[in-house]
């Protein structure tokens, strides 16, 4: 492609794109979206949106065009689904976006929706880019399962070409030999991406597996991989849903999956802001177990070159280099004793590994 391309521009430094008043992708936390595959009625959309905000999403999905691949299956609840999309973003504050197909809908789908988004089926439905790149709304621009990184490109140059800087990519699998699931999630290609562009890129594990077994596992890849966002199927009911009920997370399984990822939950709940918090326990005693290895090598080294244990100026200059980096919450006199005490076990370890050896 060549490098004069809009999409190409300021490659590797990712432009935030905001939705509504509140969601920025690209920046430090990432957006995590969440809802039906389709809007089936009032009560399971706003429950589904009521639940998935409590856990700490930031913006609702719901298909209410729907591209099936039989003609048969259930098609959405069109300009109804629509309205109850603006119900639930009534009654939960959560931007919504959801699904265009049509040019000839633009207008109204933008007239509900806060994003919108142009699914794998219609990656190069060039005709539907350009109306949408028109149309005034940010757009989630979803790769096709049989596109190439640069066709994927090449789509959200359409939406930029049109004056529309508020593009966000997503990676939702590709067509691969591999039955065993619905498509082969490319993270390695959702990176490239990020490399090549400075759009933001979000990873849609529901599509990308279809088997609710492995979202868990897949979301926390993608986002320990540093992409901006997910985009998640989840239901009251999974198994009732009229479509991809096997891809499709309960709602307890996403707040479990939200604490894994140590996003908080959006409620003054004493119960969920302390399973918050246990989770976050849980993640600091894991990087401190590592910690402890490294340090029981360091101890090692230190004994082949016979050094002492405690070595002042380097303990000096660890804990002067985590006071400057301190964020706002935490003061540098709370950053110096919690290290003081990390330190001190550090230590204590290395010291009993030495008599153990002598």
């Amino acid at each position: 492609m060549a490098g004069e391309l809009l999409v190409t521009q300021d490659a590797g430094v990712t432009r935030e794109v905001s939705v509504g008043f509140s969601v920025r992708f690209g920046g430090a936390q990432p957006v995590v979206i969440a809802g039906p595959c389709s809007v089936e009625s009032e009560e399971q959309i706003v429950e589904t949106a009521e639940a998935v905000r409590a856990a700490g999403a930031l913006m609702l999905r719901g298909g209410a065009f729907k591209p099936r691949t039989s003609p048969y299956s259930f098609q959405g609840l069109g300009p109804e689904g629509l309205r109850l999309l603006a119900r639930a973003r009534a009654e939960t504050g959560l931007p919504v976006v959801t699904e265009v197909l049509d040019p000839a809908d633009m207008a109204l789908v933008a007239e509900y929706a806060d994003m919108l988004q142009i699914g794998a089926r219609n990656m190069q439905n060039y005709s539907l880019l350009r109306a949408a790149g028109r149309s005034g709304r940010p757009v989630l621009l979803k790769r096709g399962p049989g596109a190439t990184l640069d066709e994927w490109m090449s789509a959200a140059e359409y939406l930029l070409a049109e004056g529309n800087p508020d593009v966000v990519l997503c990676e939702r699998g590709i067509r691969s030999f591999e039955p065993h699931t619905r498509y082969t999630l490319d993270l390695a290609s959702a990176l490239a991406a990020k490399q090549r562009t400075h759009l933001p890129v979000i990873a849609d594990p529901s599509h990308g597996t279809g088997r609710r077994e492995l979202v868990a596992a897949m979301s926390r890849a993608a986002i320990g991989a540093g992409l901006d966002g997910l985009i998640l199927e989840v239901h009251p009911s999974p198994d009732a849903s009229v479509s991809d009920a096997a891809q499709t997370l309960s709602t307890a399984e996403f707040a479990a999956l939200m604490r894994s990822l140590l996003i908080a939950p959006a409620t003054d709940d004493l119960v969920a802001l302390r399973g918050a918090i246990d989770a976050v326990d849980e993640a600091l005693l894991g990087l401190i177990a590592h910690r402890m290895a490294l340090s029981d090598r360091v101890g090692a080294a230190k004994r082949r070159l016979d050094l002492a244990v405690h070595q002042v100026e380097r303990e000096t200059a660890i804990l002067g280099r985590l006071r400057e980096k301190a964020p706002p919450l935490l003061p540098p006199d709370g950053v110096a004793r919690i290290w003081d005490a990390i330190l001190a076990v550090s230590r204590a370890a290395q010291a009993a590994a030495a008599e153990e050896s002598a």
